[in-house]
Order: C-alpha cells, then sequence, then structure tokens
C-alpha cells in the first residue's frame, strides 16, 4: 500500500505540471493531506485501544490444547484496519523464548475476545507476555505502537501451568519400620509393634499375647482387656530429584517430562498408601536445596508446583551434594534418585555417607538413544523411558 500510495503521489505531480486545471491542483493537494489525516487518526485510535489477557493463571494436561484468551477493546468511533499483537512466551525450564505475531481488523466501539490455541508439548510452566502491539492505517503508511498503559498493564502477562500426567502403578512397598529409623508419627489405621504408643485397646482373643494385657482395665471391666501397639511411620522413602541439563542431543524436555512423571506418580501411589515421604531437589534461581514432606494431597500439590517452576542447570551433581551437605540429615529406608544424566559418583556419594538401607538409580532416556550396559554397585539402575514410563518403573521396588 504504501507503494500505491507513492505511485499515485508522484502521477499526481505530473498531472498537476501538465494540466493547469483547478482539478489537478486539489487531487494534488488531497494526496499531500491523506498521510497527515491517517496518521492524526490512527494517534487518536491507538490512544483508545488496549489489550490484555483475560485469564491471568491457569492449568492444562500435558496432551490437551490450552486455550489462551486476549481481550481487545477500541473505545474510539474509528476502526482499526489493522492491529498487530506480538506474544512472547517460553517454558521456564529451559528459558527459550518464541514469538506469535497475530493480525486482526479492530471495529469501532468494539470489545472483542479472541482465544488462541497452543498445544502443550511438555511440562512446565508457560509465561505469555504481550511483548508489543501495534497499529496501522489502512494504507499501512504509519505504524504506532500502544501506549505503555495499554500493554504495560497487570494484564499483560499470562502463565499457564502444565500439569503432569499420572500412571497407575502396583509396585510393591517394603515396610521400613522395623529398621529403626527415628519417628514421632504413628500410623492411625494400621497397628504395630511399638509399645511405646497404644494403638487400641480391646477384648482379649485366643492367640493374644500375655504381655499385653491390660491388668488395670481388665480388673475395672471385669473382663480380659489386651493392649495393640502402634506402627510408627518415619518417611522411609526419599525422592531426589536431581535436574540437570542433559548433554546429549536428545529432547531434554521429553527427558523432564520423564522425571516429573515418575516422581509424581511414585508419590501419589505413596500417598495412596498411605506411606509418607520426602521430595528434594535443587534449585538452581534460590541456590538452595528444597525439601517436602508429602503426607497429604496439599503437600504433595505443592510439591509438583514447585518442581514445574524450577529450571534446569549445568552442573552435575548438585542435589545430591547439597542433600548430603544438609546438618541433621536423619536416615531413611530407601532413596530413589532421579536424573537424566548418567552419574556413578552420585550413589557413591550417597553411598559414603550412610543415609539409607537402600538405593536405587531412576535413569531417564529417550528411544533415540542406543542402549548403553551400565552398572552401578552402591545402587539399583533402572533405565525409564519417556514413552514406555509405566513399564519402565514396573522393577520398582520401593
Amino acid at each position: 500500500m504504501p507503494f500505491l500510495y507513492m505511485v499515485l503521489l508522484i502521477a499526481s505531480v505530473f498531472f498537476y505540471i501538465l494540466y493547469e486545471h483547478a482539478f489537478s491542483f486539489y487531487l494534488f493537494a488531497f494526496l499531500l493531506l491523506v498521510p497527515i489525516i491517517l496518521l492524526i487518526l490512527t494517534i487518536y485510535t491507538a490512544k483508545r485501544t488496549s489489550v490484555s489477557f483475560v485469564d491471568r493463571q491457569s492449568n492444562a494436561g500435558r496432551s490437551a490444547k490450552m486455550p489462551v484468551r486476549l481481550r481487545v477493546v477500541n473505545k474510539s468511533p474509528l476502526p482499526c484496519p489493522n492491529l498487530l499483537i506480538e506474544i512472547e512466551y517460553c517454558n521456564l525450564l529451559d528459558g527459550k523464548k518464541t514469538v506469535l505475531k497475530i493480525n486482526t481488523p479492530v471495529y469501532p466501539h468494539e470489545d472483542q475476545l479472541m482465544t488462541l490455541t497452543v498445544s502443550a508439548m511438555h511440562c512446565g510452566t508457560v509465561d505469555f507476555r504481550i511483548k508489543r502491539c501495534k497499529i496501522s492505517d489502512m494504507l499501512r503508511l504509519f505504524s504506532l505502537r500502544l501506549g505503555k498503559n495499554s500493554t504495560e498493564s497487570i494484564g499483560s502477562n499470562c502463565t499457564i501451568t502444565i500439569m503432569p500426567e499420572y500412571v497407575s502403578l502396583e509396585n510393591p512397598i517394603d515396610n521400613y519400620a522395623d529398621m529403626g529409623l527415628e519417628t514421632d508419627e504413628y500410623s492411625k489405621t494400621q497397628k504395630g509393634d511399638d509399645p511405646s504408643e497404644i494403638f487400641d485397646i480391646r477384648d482379649y482373643v485366643d492367640g493374644d499375647k500375655l504381655n499385653r494385657i491390660h491388668w488395670k482395665l481388665s480388673a475395672k471391666q471385669d473382663k480380659t482387656m489386651v493392649k495393640d501397639y502402634s506402627l510408627p511411620i518415619s518417611n522411609s522413602i526419599t525422592l531426589l530429584l536431581e535436574l540437570v541439563r542433559p548433554k546429549s542431543d536428545g529432547d531434554e524436555l521429553a527427558r523432564f517430562d520423564a522425571l516429573i512423571e515418575t516422581a509424581a506418580s511414585v508419590s501419589n501411589y505413596l500417598l495412596e498408601n498411605a506411606v509418607p515421604h520426602r521430595v528434594a531437589f535443587y534449585d538452581v534461581v534460590s541456590g538452595r536445596l528444597n525439601e517436602l514432606e508429602i503426607n497429604d494431597d496439599e503437600s504433595h500439590a505443592e510439591m509438583i508446583s514447585m518442581l514445574l517452576s524450577a529450571r534446569l542447570y549445568d552442573e552435575q551433581d548438585m542435589a545430591v551434594k547439597y542433600f548430603i551437605a544438609a546438618d541433621d540429615r536423619a536416615r531413611c529406608g530407601h532413596i530413589l534418585y532421579l536424573s537424566d544424566v548418567y552419574s556413578p559418583l552420585a550413589t557413591e556419594l550417597l553411598s559414603d555417607a550412610e543415609l539409607a538401607n537402600k538405593y536405587t538409580y531412576l535413569l531417564m532416556t529417550d528411544d533415540r538413544e542406543e542402549p548403553v550396559e551400565m552398572y552401578d554397585e552402591f545402587a539399583e539402575l533402572i533405565p525409564v523411558c519417556s514413552s514406555r514410563l509405566a513399564e519402565s518403573v514396573q522393577e520398582l521396588c520401593l
């Protein structure tokens, strides 16, 4: 359109020179005034146009489509022939930014809703930001950015959390209650053999041990009553996640999906079986180790949220080093070490620190990698393929 306008303007100049009629002057003057008029109208419209996100925060599944809704408001009585919206979005995990461009007209006095459908390829937190908006006149001679009040408001950012997919597990869970682990918590549903805490008092039945008879209560009730002892429960299982960036050419986010979904599925399975546990991972942003006690759905959801906001780092074995360096680290029954980079040093450090009775190394892999024979003398090594998650973790004994 600018090229066409320049052709018409040059033609009007020759027409004005060659012909002395008043019409040639009026045509030349009109074409000279057109840009000025269009500029004034464009400035007027730009000041009365705004763009914002409708939903500031939302969640979506990894296999689902993400609806991103924009509200475009034109309060002026003039139409907006062309509005260019540039949206920048990135997964916080790897920080790679992508720009999406949208061109749309906006009618006068209109409040328009636009819905963009974005495919969720990987788990994580995706930040959307309105980078800039430009409005053009009908001839596209001028392109003006919308004011800061129109694009840098509270609605200029949007966050979508891509939730992991859970796989169904039926793995055996060992009982670590008899290993002398320190705890002050006892099961409310199962009885055990810890005489320091009474689980229940009931009538005597054949086979009950005589040393469990409650003599004082039996005398009061005039019948034999026995004590059931409590089952101590401790955070006997620890999931230690290493969020190190893979050095191979494979899809690092696909491996992160496998790591997050494995941790989420194992944690959820332990909760279903009333097994409190702990999840720990190194946060490169804060420079410290995050540890969470998982004993209900709320703490599990908090753990997932924190993991999906985390970022990958390049230095290897950071989670292990910070985990070992913590003061007053209590011994646990089983440490599950999850990583997408093979590091025999990691389990060696854990074993030397004597922090658990059992170690399992869950190594994230993908189909494009050639199978490599790996052996870890300090831990059971289980490769976990991102495309066969449920099948890969079948051998895991918790």
